[in-house]
């Protein structure tokens, strides 16, 4: 169900799909942080997390420093149809969004793929097509 289209001075240039996928959060320093996608779409994806997930990818304070220069690398097992293929991808923070005292939403671009999973990922998206597209904001939650 296509709940809302991007406009053209929107900078979202894809829909994003609801979903509670585990990903693996790659910090630089090689730990690994699991957390569940809010939503996902071929450019980036969305979490929700707590203030210990934060403090583990910055910290210094995830609201009061430049995250945006933060590499992550993100890993997840996207099923398709009876298989599961890999998601690797080099990003970044693109915003941080403190919901409450222990609970922010961060907003995550891909930079890069890795062993040909963009069109793992694109074949994960195709499932999605007619339902659960969001464009801005929480929908369908």
């Amino acid at each position: 169900m296509i709940l809302d289209l991007p406009k053209t001075s929107e900078r979202r240039k894809s829909p994003r799909y609801v979903t509670d996928l585990p990903v693996d959060i790659v910090l630089n320093e090689g730990d690994i942080l699991t957390v569940t996608t809010r939503n996902i779409s071929s450019n980036g994806l969305q979490i929700a997390c707590d203030s210990w997930v934060d403090h583990q990818i910055e910290p210094r304070g995830i609201q009061s420093h430049n995250v945006s220069q933060l590499k992550l690398k993100i890993v997840a097992d996207l099923t398709i149809g009876d298989t599961v293929q890999k998601l690797y991808t080099n990003a970044r923070i693109m915003s941080v969004q403190r919901m409450s005292q222990d609970h922010y939403i961060l907003s995550i671009k891909f930079l890069d793929y890795e062993n040909g999973s963009q069109d793992a990922l694109n074949k994960y998206l195709e499932q999605y097509t007619y339902r659960n597209i969001i464009h801005k904001g929480v929908v369908g939650e």
